[in-house]
């Protein structure tokens, strides 16, 4: 658990609460928006909104659950090991305050293991707990699609402003609302050339206007007084650590999961780049015993050629799937994010790798069929509840709070659904364990007045968990319009 309890420190110690915005529409009034509406690119990973069917689930047949020795997985009793962790209501317990968690490399901070060594520590509190609204889930097909619709309404469009807010906060919420994502920003953040087709959304007040986030980040916006995005050997390159990314690759991810185009404009100190620069510059940085979950998702998606192979910058030869390789031998903790990290990048190239010469090899047949049986293990924690009670795959240990139980929830339905059949998708298992976790998104924070003082494993948990409704919503209507 040393891992993820670092990476939980390191999010929830270096929280950031700057000042908030309040969103005041005026229907009668237009607003120049400051950055062109990202377009979308029509790769095959499926949206985390209504933005195009998800093809991915389907390429998974159904079978029985059959587990061996795969990718670190030792076998069905053995799956998984190692022991959970106590939290707080926004998980800022995660650690003891004097823990000694071993040295490593968390993002670009290096770590002594000594936890008050790190740079910029700011010794935060933990949130006081507050009192929550009754739970309420919803009971009828209609009832959830109303109240999805008007929770994305709200967290696509949070009242918070760019100034206030850290590029990893505009990452996050980008799961949610997508491309059309949008935060606040007043006019002077506003860059000299807008583009011919520039949109207009409803203007807020006259000194806040709506900019997109996706579109903020990629033209290097100051986030709370982050820019997110630098020039290293004539290419742009995402900043991991302390209000940035918490580990590589989330914003190409996040572009994916969007569905930028490749060729939307980057822009650093006044030159331009492509999205396909920043998946250039990612295949550069492969490397072995590096974590490329997240990685893998950016580049299956954007990937033109699922045979092609690049060398990186250390004069190795790379392919998607060495990626798969170098991903199937890394071990993780199964009783963390780390393991569906893990099974999303496998998925996603998997899918990608089914559609070049690799796809009727024994190698792939044999992924997917540990993938599987991993999948049906994991709808197995949603047999006789609605919710898993486990923490990941950890039969061990429960989530201590409510904010744990949609983390851990979210995480692990985000990859079933995108893994789901058709029949798994209208399964009541299914049904009930998503009514359940937009009931609990309701009640954790719908209630939430102020959304710039929430946690960034609180945020996480929140939009993971949103992006995980959007997609099932649209995975379900791409269903009953395809029933094969």
């Amino acid at each position: 658990m040393a891992s993820e309890r670092a990476t939980i420190f390191l999010r929830t110690a270096f929280s950031t609460a700057l000042g908030a915005a309040v969103l005041v529409w005026n229907a009668n009034a237009t607003a120049q928006v400051a950055y062109p509406s990202p377009q979308f690119d029509d790769g095959f990973v499926p949206g985390a909104t209504s933005f195009g069917a998800p093809v991915v689930g389907d390429a998974f047949p159904n079978a029985a659950p059959v587990f061996n020795d795969s990718f670190g997985v030792p076998n069905a009793t053995a799956l998984p090991g190692g022991s959970g962790f106590p939290v707080s209501s926004d998980f800022s317990g995660a650690i003891p305050a004097n823990g000694q968690l071993g040295g490593q490399i968390i993002g670009e901070i290096p770590f002594s293991g000594d936890i008050n060594s790190i740079p910029l520590l700011e010794q935060k509190q933990p949130n006081a707990p507050r009192p929550l609204p009754q739970l309420n889930v919803p009971q009828t097909d209609a009832d959830f699609e109303k109240r999805v619709e008007a929770l994305a309404r709200r967290f696509s469009k949070p009242p918070l402003s760019v100034e206030g807010s850290t590029p990893g906060r505009l990452l996050r919420y980008s799961l949610i609302g997508g491309a059309d994502a949008t935060f606040l920003a007043p006019d002077r953040a506003a860059p000299p050339e807008t583009g011919q087709n520039a949109p207009t959304l409803p203007d807020s007040t006259p000194d806040l206007k709506p900019i997109y986030a996706l579109g903020a980040l990629c033209w290097n916006v100051p986030c709370a007084g982050r820019r997110i995005l630098r020039v290293v050997d004539g290419r742009p390159s995402a900043a991991v650590g302390y209000g940035f990314q918490s580990k590589r690759g989330e914003l190409l991810a996040a572009l994916a999961f969007a569905k930028i185009d490749r060729n939307y404009e980057i822009q650093i100190d006044g030159e331009k780049f492509r999205v396909q620069d920043l998946v250039d510059a990612e295949k550069l940085a492969c490397s072995k015993n590096a974590n490329l979950s997240t990685v893998a998702v950016g580049l299956a998606h954007y990937s033109q050629n699922p045979d092609e192979t690049w060398t990186n910058a250390f004069g190795e030869t790379w392919s998607l799937a060495k990626i798969l390789e170098a991903e199937i031998e890394r071990s993780v903790d199964w009783g963390s994010t780390e393991a569906t990290d893990k099974l999303l990048a496998l998925t996603f190239l998997l899918a990608r790798l089914k559609r070049g010469s690799l796809r009727d090899s024994a190698e792939l047949k044999r992924i997917e069929t540990t993938l599987i049986a991993l999948k049906g293990r994991g709808w197995a924690l949603f047999d006789d509840k609605p919710f898993a009670e486990t923490l990941f795959f950890d039969e061990k240990t429960k989530p201590a709070t409510p904010h744990m139980r949609l983390y851990v929830n979210g995480a692990l339905l985000r990859w079933l659904t995108l893994t789901a059949s058709a029949e798994e998708l209208r399964s009541e298992k299914a049904r009930r364990a998503v009514f359940e976790l937009c009931g609990l998104v309701d009640q954790l924070f719908n209630s939430v007045d102020n959304l710039d003082k929430l946690a960034p494993l609180d945020e996480e948990s929140l939009a993971v968990a949103m992006q995980t409704l959007l997609l099932y919503r649209a995975r379900v209507k791409n269903a009953a319009s395809s029933p094969n």
